[in-house]
């Protein structure tokens, strides 16, 4: 991942962060949008009333091996599809 301190623009909203975690835990809440404000955990489905504390579960629970979504592109995998909307990864492969 980029380095901190360096801009992270998320490709859904044009918003921009300062970390490639807060840019994750941005896109977790857009994953969420109009469901109650509540954040379920795509591999357990665990409920968590904050972003941010679904994604420390993530890393602290689940491995690479729990990604649930394909990039098409590349062989990036992921927990969240918006991850993967509007190009909000850079693919490790040139094309």
């Amino acid at each position: 991942l980029a380095e901190e301190g360096i801009n992270h623009e998320c490709k859904l909203c044009n918003q921009m962060f300062d970390s490639p975690a807060k840019l994750l835990c941005h896109l977790i809440e857009h994953s969420f949008e109009g469901m109650g404000g509540t954040f379920k955990c795509p591999v357990c489905f665990t409920v968590f009333v904050q972003a941010n504390k679904l994604q420390q579960h993530i890393f602290a629970v689940h491995g690479q091996e729990d990604k649930i979504y394909d990039c098409s592109q590349c062989p990036q995998k992921f927990f969240f599809q918006t991850e993967l909307q509007k190009r909000n990864h850079t693919c490790l492969q040139a094309f």
